[in-house]
C-alpha cells in the first residue's frame, strides 16, 4: 500500500517516523530505537507544572502497597482474577479474529510479551491509576518491546478539547519525562509513541484515579490508631507493683531520700566486694510512695510498709471496633469482597455473598476492556507501522472467566441464548453466521472448518 492510498494519518505518522530515521544520525544509534528522541530531550531549563496532589498520591499508595497486607492482598486478587483462568491452564488472553486474521498480531503480543505483562500492568494501572509503556521500534518499524515509565515522572500535555499536543517544545509535546523532583525534563514523546493506561478517570481530568485515592485518608487514621495500640500494649499491658513505705517521723526531704534509696536497693545487685550493678526488677515503671503514721483522736496508729499490683487492664486493648471501621473503609475502596481474602467473619447471607461476586466481576470486567484497548492500540499502531490498514483486520481480544462458577452461570446463559436463537432462527429473524459471529464469537477460520464439515444426520424430535 502506498502513503497516496493510505488514510491521512497514517502518512502523518509515518512522516513523524522518518524523521527519526534521518542520515546524519551515527548507525550505533539506528540498529535499534527507543523513539524517544533523547537527542533534544536533555533539557534543563525547562518548567515542570508538576502536580503536587498527583505526586503526593502516587507516594501514598506505594507506601499502603509495601506496608499493608490487606491492600497488597486486594491489588494481587483483583489483577490476579483478571488475567489468569481459575485452573491455571489458559494463558492471559487469547486473539479471536472476525476478519483478516493475521499472523503479524500473534507477532507483535509475542514481542511485547504482553500476555506476561498483562498482571504487573493491570496491577500497577489500579494501584497508582496511570500507567505509562514506551512504545520501543527498531529501524524496521518493529515494535520489539513496551517500556514501563516511572508514573511520577511523567506528564501528558493536552489542548482544550482534551487532544494530545504534538509539538516538541517543553509544554507542547504529548508526553514528557521529568526527573521527579526537579523541572528537568528528560525526553518527550509524540501522542503514538506513549500507551496512557488510565483508570477511572472522569471526563475532565487529564490523568486516572488510583483505586486507593480516596482511602487514604482512612488509611492514616488507621495507621495512627494501630501503632497507638500497640504501644498501649508494650507500655501497659504488664502489672506494676505499687510500694507503699513507711516515712513517720521524717521531714519531707528525709522521706524523699528514703524512698529513692529503697527504690535503687531493689534494682542493685552485688557483682563483688565494692562493685555494685543494675538489676531491672520489672519490665516497666514500679511505683513508689511514702505513707507516715497518723494521730486520731490522740492515738497513733502504725505504718506499715505494703506492696500492691495495681491492675493495668483496659478495655481499650480489646476494643478494636474503631480500627475495623477505617479498616471496612480501605476495603471498601479497593472493591474486594472480604471472603476473596479470607477476612469475612459473618457470611451467612447467601445473597449477599452474590450481590458482592456480581460486583467484584464488574471491576473484573472493567479491568479487561481497560487491558483490551491498550491491546488493540498496540496491534493497530503495529499495522500502521507496516502500512498495513489497522481496519482490514478485526478481532476481538478474549479473557479467561474469572471462577467456576461463572463458568456455570455462563453455559447458563448460553443455553438461553440457544433456545431464543432457534426461535429467532424459525422466524427467519437472523441466520447460522450472526448467531456464530455475535453469540459464540466464533471466528471466520472457525465458522468456515465447521461449514466443511459433513453434516449430522439429525432425528426428529420424538424420537
Amino acid at each position: 500500500m502506498t502513503d497516496q492510498t493510505q488514510p491521512g494519518w497514517v502518512n502523518k505518522l509515518f512522516s513523524k517516523i522518518r524523521q527519526m530515521f534521518r542520515p546524519e544520525v551515527p548507525p550505533k544509534k539506528t540498529s535499534s530505537t527507543g523513539v524517544t528522541n533523547a537527542s533534544v530531550g536533555r533539557l534543563s531549563s525547562a518548567f515542570f507544572d508538576s502536580d503536587p496532589e498527583r505526586i503526593a498520591v502516587y507516594s501514598d499508595v506505594e507506601e499502603m502497597d509495601d506496608t499493608v497486607d490487606e491492600v497488597a492482598t486486594a491489588l494481587d486478587v483483583l489483577a490476579d482474577n483478571s488475567v489468569n483462568s481459575e485452573d491455571g491452564t489458559q494463558g492471559a488472553f487469547r486473539i479471536v479474529f472476525l476478519k483478516g486474521e493475521t499472523s503479524l498480531v500473534e507477532e507483535v503480543l509475542k514481542r511485547t510479551r504482553w500476555r506476561e505483562k498483562a498482571y504487573s500492568i493491570a496491577r500497577d494501572t489500579l494501584l497508582y491509576g496511570d500507567t505509562f509503556l514506551q512504545y520501543v521500534i527498531d529501524t524496521k518499524l518493529r515494535i520489539v518491546r513496551l517500556m514501563y515509565m516511572p508514573p511520577n515522572s511523567m506528564a501528558r500535555n493536552e489542548d482544550s478539547s482534551g487532544l494530545l499536543l504534538e509539538g516538541t517544545k517543553p509544554g507542547e509535546a504529548a508526553f514528557e519525562q521529568y526527573e521527579p523532583g526537579t523541572n528537568r525534563r528528560i525526553t518527550w514523546w509524540y501522542p503514538w509513541q506513549i500507551e496512557h493506561l488510565r483508570w477511572n478517570r472522569s471526563g475532565s481530568r487529564a490523568y486516572g484515579r488510583s483505586l486507593l485515592s480516596t482511602a487514604r485518608t482512612a488509611w492514616k487514621k488507621w495507621q495512627a490508631m494501630e501503632e497507638a495500640l500497640v504501644i498501649n500494649w508494650l507500655t501497659r499491658a504488664f502489672a506494676r507493683l505499687l510500694f507503699i513505705l513507711d516515712v513517720t517521723g521524717k521531714t519531707p526531704s528525709e522521706a524523699e531520700g528514703y524512698i529513692k534509696a529503697f527504690a535503687t536497693s531493689l534494682t542493685t545487685r552485688n557483682i563483688a566486694s565494692g562493685v555494685k550493678g543494675d538489676a531491672a526488677l520489672s519490665v516497666v515503671k514500679d511505683i513508689y510512695i511514702g505513707r507516715a503514721m497518723h494521730d486520731m483522736g490522740g492515738r497513733l496508729y502504725p505504718g506499715q510498709t505494703d506492696v500492691k499490683v495495681l491492675d493495668t487492664a483496659n478495655s481499650g486493648f480489646l476494643n478494636l471496633n474503631p480500627i475495623e471501621y477505617y479498616q471496612n473503609k480501605v476495603l471498601t475502596a479497593l472493591r474486594v469482597p472480604k471472603a476473596h481474602m479470607g477476612l469475612e467473619r459473618d457470611i451467612n447471607a447467601k445473597s449477599t455473598l452474590q450481590q458482592q461476586d456480581r460486583r467484584f466481576l464488574r471491576i473484573l470486567r472493567r479491568i479487561q476492556a481497560l487491558l483490551s484497548e491498550a491491546i488493540e492500540h498496540t496491534v493497530k499502531l503495529q499495522l500502521a507501522l507496516l502500512g498495513i490498514d489497522p481496519d482490514s483486520i478485526e478481532f476481538l481480544v478474549m479473557w479467561p472467566t474469572p471462577s467456576w462458577a461463572d463458568m456455570l452461570d455462563e453455559s447458563m446463559a448460553t443455553k438461553s441464548f440457544a433456545e431464543a436463537d432457534e426461535i429467532l432462527l424459525d422466524r427467519g429473524l437472523v441466520d447460522d453466521e450472526f448467531i456464530q459471529t455475535r453469540h459464540l464469537r466464533m471466528s471466520p477460520v472457525e465458522i468456515a472448518r465447521i461449514k466443511a464439515a459433513p453434516k449430522p444426520k439429525l432425528l426428529p424430535k420424538g424420537e
